[in-house]
């Protein structure tokens, strides 16, 4: 399924701290350490989990996460999170749910949580014993956000319906369901949802929720009660999808269509806008913001203005994916098909990987760590490339 088918105010010395949505801890096992730091060359593919599917008519929304010398991943044609090796892709643990598994993984030292597209959510130890599920009703397809100093576990469905969770029992603690707006009772919405993004500061703990009206919406970390909204999105489909993202004082977020702004949390005003929209949340550096955009055209932006400081064209519209920030640039994919690797600095591009003759849309941002890149198509495949070691030069003679 493609894109389109499916605070508080902070005193002014405190700046908000924000928190990471996924701590998924990791290490890149011995056969991948080493740097990602040049074009990377094909490893293996081997085919998901499950029975085949129709490529043409639905997307892998799983993104794989690498911990350790497992790959973690779900699939569209399966009912099940699976723990694949990472040298090869035999699946190593299987962890059964009852519905397809289409959400990432958040996997800490002794637990793995996942929630399918029945909106059930789980709680399995590493080697495939289920602790508790919590039952729900509407897809699910992002990882949940675990808190682990607040003992909390927070996931984001697809009806615009977030919860909280106690990550130990997996009993419901809050929950918060925006509204619907009475203007677009004819339109569709985006089958998809961001992922909670929590701002801490010393008088009180938000999260910060993005949904399908194009409203973001703060509420208290600890009740789940509204304390602002602010709307975002703008045209046909105005859904903000792409995960938040904290910079500075600022929250930022994007409407599908448009627009990306970056929101002053003392305030709630928006400081700057960019005429453009996003599937995927932009990756912050310390002196850009690099947006991808749901338009196939990726932008670097400059903080402080919002200024454009370059832009690189895909070539085609899909929604670009997450930037992922390695020494050889930055690994972009499209649903449109293919991977990338672009310049930081200049927005160059640097490498491309495409297969013209297969349906290889890409819906999820590629997964690094050490030498080893693996991603996701829509076909069904389970893709890992490599970055080469260097040769020890030998002598031909004498």
């Amino acid at each position: 399924m493609s894109w389109l088918a499916s605070l508080l105010v902070f005193g002014a010395s405190a700046a908000p701290l924000f928190t990471s949505p996924t701590p998924t801890r990791s290490h890149a096992s011995a056969p991948y350490r080493g740097a990602f730091d040049a074009p990377p060359a094909f490893q293996y593919r081997v085919r998901l989990p499950g029975g085949r599917t129709n490529s043409a008519t639905h997307a892998e929304w799983s993104t794989p996460v690498l911990v350790g010398d497992r790959i973690y991943l779900g699939s569209a044609a399966d009912q099940a999170m699976v723990a694949l090796d990472r040298t090869g892709g035999a699946t190593r643990v299987r962890f059964p749910a009852t519905n397809s598994v289409e959400s990432e993984a958040t996997v800490t030292d002794d637990a793995v949580f996942f929630c399918d597209t029945g909106g059930n959510t789980y709680r399995y130890t590493l080697d495939g014993e289920l602790l508790w599920r919590h039952d729900g009703s509407a897809p699910i397809l992002v990882a949940p956000t675990i808190l682990e100093e607040d003992g909390l576990l927070l996931v984001s469905a697809v009806d615009d319906l977030v919860v909280a969770l106690d990550a130990d029992t997996g009993e419901l603690e809050w929950q918060y369901h925006a509204r619907r707006d009475p203007t677009r009772h004819a339109e569709l919405t985006l089958f998809a949802a961001p992922r909670p993004f929590v701002v801490r500061s010393e008088e009180r703990d938000l999260v910060v929720l993005g949904f399908s009206s194009g409203a973001v919406v703060a509420v208290d970390l600890e009740s789940g009660e509204e304390v602002w909204k602010r709307s975002v999105g703008e045209g046909r489909y105005p859904d903000v999808v792409g995960d938040l993202v904290g910079e500075g004082n600022d929250v930022l977020a994007s409407g599908y269509f448009g627009p990306f702004v970056a929101i002053d949390l003392p305030s709630h005003n928006v400081r700057w806008r960019v005429e453009a929209g996003s599937a995927h949340a932009p990756l912050v550096t310390t002196d850009r913001i690099v947006h991808p955009g749901s338009d196939g055209v990726l932008r670097a932006i400059a903080p402080l203005t919002g200024a454009e400081l370059w832009r690189w064209d895909s070539g085609g519209s899909g929604a670009l994916t997450t930037p992922v920030r390695t020494e050889a640039g930055l690994v972009i994919a499209s649903s449109d098909g293919g991977v990338w690797i672009v310049d930081e600095t200049t927005g160059a591009e640097v490498w491309r990987w495409h297969e013209p003759w297969l349906l290889t849309s890409i819906s999820t941002p590629p997964a690094v760590e050490g030498r080893q890149m693996v991603f996701v198509t829509g076909s069904g495949w389970l893709y890992s490339m490599l970055v080469p070691t260097p040769s020890v030069p030998r002598r031909l003679w004498p």
